[in-house]
């Protein structure tokens, strides 16, 4: 994405949570590509163990836990973890998220929207609560969170994910402005806000695709062509690693100047 043949997170430990598929894994295995040691989350055992031993095959130091980011004990624990095993961080990137169930907000399901906002927003909260402390003591690091074009905009038949995803991008804007009360100019904190992605979120079994087609009632072809492409001007999906190059470009230093900002990529689907 940027030039130069050296690595660009030599010597560096990333914390990526929702690391075991999709965004999370992409990210990972990118940030190990570029010379980072990493410590990988996810809620599910044998995932993370997989994506483990790839990155455990380019040489790099590893600890994988299964870790449910919605319970803050379960966050405390796994920072501590952290600390014990690779003594500090310094990049943290909450990846962990789930899309929910799609409702029209009159008939939303009270426990699911909970379930959704407690994993998108509060393990954000939960996770940079936890992990900030380490990042502070080294004066320099960074914190990518991953929020959504729906947090800028909203997300019909998905109040709970929009609500959420807007919250990301609120405590981004304000841990960035602590660091800087806090003369902290060399930790920078952002957020990503991906369009549609080509992930199982999207088009697996249940996923995103697989939720419109029945709420509307047209097929699944139907959803992507008609509903999803449409969104973007490049009338496409995100491609995990385009998401992954931009979490590098603001983990590196060429971003050390990038804090408070929510950044699409999304092919053209919000231009603000």
């Amino acid at each position: 994405m940027f030039g130069g043949t050296e690595m660009k997170l030599k010597g560096k430990i990333a914390v990526v949570t929702g690391g075991g598929r999709g965004i999370g894994r992409s990210i990972a295995m990118t940030f190990a590509r570029e010379g980072a040691d990493l410590v990988i989350a996810s809620d599910c055992d044998e995932e993370i163990r997989n994506v483990a031993r790839e990155i455990e095959g380019l040489g790099r130091r590893v600890l994988p836990m299964v870790v449910d980011v919605s319970k803050p004990n379960d966050v405390y624990a796994f920072a501590e973890k952290t600390k014990e095993v690779m003594g500090g961080i310094d990049i943290l990137v909450n990846n962990a998220g789930v899309v929910g169930k799609r409702f029209f907000v009159f008939l939303s399901d009270d426990d699911i929207w909970r379930r959704t906002v407690e994993v998108n927003l509060f393990g954000v909260y939960y996770c940079t609560k936890a992990f900030l402390p380490m990042i502070i003591e080294r004066k320099q690091g960074r914190i990518i969170s991953m929020a959504s074009i729906s947090g800028k905009q909203a997300s019909p038949t998905n109040s709970a994910y929009a609500a959420s995803k807007h919250g990301v991008i609120g405590i981004t804007r304000t841990v960035a402005a602590e660091m800087g009360l806090m003369g902290l100019p060399g930790i920078t904190v952002n957020a990503i806000c991906p369009g549609v992605a080509n992930t199982d979120m999207i088009h697996g079994p249940g996923g995103v695709i697989d939720e419109l087609a029945g709420l509307l009632q047209i097929s699944r072809d139907a959803v992507l062509d008609e509903k999803i492409k449409p969104m973007s001007i490049q009338k496409r999906l995100i491609d995990p690693e385009e998401i992954a190059d931009m979490a590098l470009y603001l983990a590196s230093d060429a971003g050390r100047g990038i804090t408070g900002q929510a950044i699409n990529v999304c092919g053209g689907s919000v231009f603000y």
